[in-house]
Formats: structure tokens, C-alpha cells, sequence
């Protein structure tokens, strides 16, 4: 009702300050959807107020993020989250795993990155130069991992299986002492890893993870 009374006036601009908070998960994808159908059948330039990541993702044709009052990142929701420009985006914007590296190698169309917790990585190429040697911040989505039973990646070992749904998270423990999550989508043969169980992780793909400065 409050969308219909907005728009019976036919305004320049839409403003919403979270339209959704109150409502339960499905009935909150159902609505997002019809206010996204509904605003660009209108043609409306539409802004909105959200606390909700996956929902500025879904609903934006462009995500603002700020910090301190800064403007970190402004663009397209798949660069924000595939291509974020800063170390704050990148952990801000969607669950990312932090690793510390050291640079192997580096040009224009990627880096070799010596993980601390062991194994090399292919990441892509930073947005800043960083010369051979250079300490950097590796962050890496947990959709982007991968079990393998060759020696590429890093390995680590099972501490915990959060089945969630339509996936299941495991948290592995890695040879420097941090932690780091792969998420994998959850189908019939997906099974859960006990606790203590040795693996290794690589990336489904070179490029897929974002190296920073280690001054961020």
C-alpha cells in the first residue's frame, strides 16, 4: 500500500528506507523482485537504503559503499563484488577469507602469491603496483575454494560443517594458525567433512582471489 500510494503520484524519484526489513526470507524475494519489476516498468530512478548486502546486490544497477564518510567503491554490483578496488569493499561487501602472502611474481595479467599458510596461489593482478617480495593481503570469496587431492592450493584441516540450506560452509584450520571458509553448493552427494580430517584448498580458477598492500 505504501508503494502504490508513492507511485500514484507518478514522482522523480523513489525513495525507500528498507522496504524489507519486516518481512519473512521468501516473502522478502517475492517483493524484491515485484518492486524491481514494478520500478523498472515506471522508469523511476530509485534509491535505496539497505543494511542487507545480498539485497543491494540484487535489487541496485549500482552500489555505493562508504566508510568514514568516504566513498569507497561506486559502480555496478558485480564489480563491487568481483573487482573491488579497496581492502575495505572486499571484506565489507560479502564473506571473504584474509590470508596473509607474500608476492612471487607480477604483471598485468596476474600475480603468484607464496601463501603464509603454505602453497602458491594465482590471484589477480593488483590494482596497485606491487614489486616481487612485496607483503599483500589475500582475500579470497569461500564460493571460489575448492577441495583437491593434488598437491596445488594450501592445506589445512577440518574444524567444523555448517550445512546452510542450499550449501554447507566448512571452516578449515590452516598451517600459519588462521582459518578460512569454502562454501560449496549443497546436492545429494555433498557430504560433511568430520573435524580433523586433513585437506587441501585451491581456487576453482587463477585470478579469482584480490591481493592488497599489507598496509591495506
Amino acid at each position: 500500500m505504501a508503494l502504490a500510494r508513492a507511485l500514484a503520484i507518478k514522482p522523480q524519484v523513489l525513495l525507500l528506507d528498507e522496504p524489507f526489513a519486516a518481512l519473512d526470507k521468501n516473502l522478502r524475494l517475492d517483493m524484491q523482485i515485484e518492486v524491481k519489476r514494478l520500478q523498472r516498468g515506471a522508469g523511476i530512478t530509485t534509491l535505496i537504503v539497505t543494511h542487507d548486502q545480498e539485497e543491494a546486490l540484487s535489487m541496485a544497477d549500482r552500489v555505493a559503499v562508504l566508510s568514514q564518510g568516504k566513498l569507497e567503491q561506486f559502480g555496478p554490483p558485480s564489480d563491487v563484488y568481483d573487482r573491488p578496488q579497496t581492502l575495505f569493499v572486499n571484506t565489507f561487501v560479502g564473506s571473504t577469507n584474509r590470508m596473509g602472502g607474500t608476492v612471487v611474481a607480477a604483471d598485468p595479467t596476474g600475480a603468484r602469491v607464496r601463501l603464509d599458510a603454505g602453497g602458491e596461489i594465482i590471484a589477480s593482478a593488483p590494482r596497485k603496483a606491487i614489486g616481487d617480495g612485496g607483503r599483500v593481503t589475500v582475500c579470497i570469496r569461500p564460493e571460489h575454494l575448492r577441495f583437491v587431492t593434488d598437491d596445488s592450493g594450501f592445506a589445512g584441516i577440518v574444524g567444523m560443517a555448517l550445512p546452510l540450506g542450499a550449501t554447507v560452509v566448512h571452516e578449515i584450520k590452516t598451517g600459519d594458525g588462521s582459518g578460512v571458509k569454502i562454501s560449496q553448493a549443497r546436492t545429494g552427494d555433498t557430504a560433511l567433512l568430520e573435524s580433523g580430517i586433513p585437506v587441501r584448498l585451491a581456487l576453482l580458477a587463477p585470478g579469482l582471489a584480490n591481493i592488497f598492500p599489507l598496509s591495506g
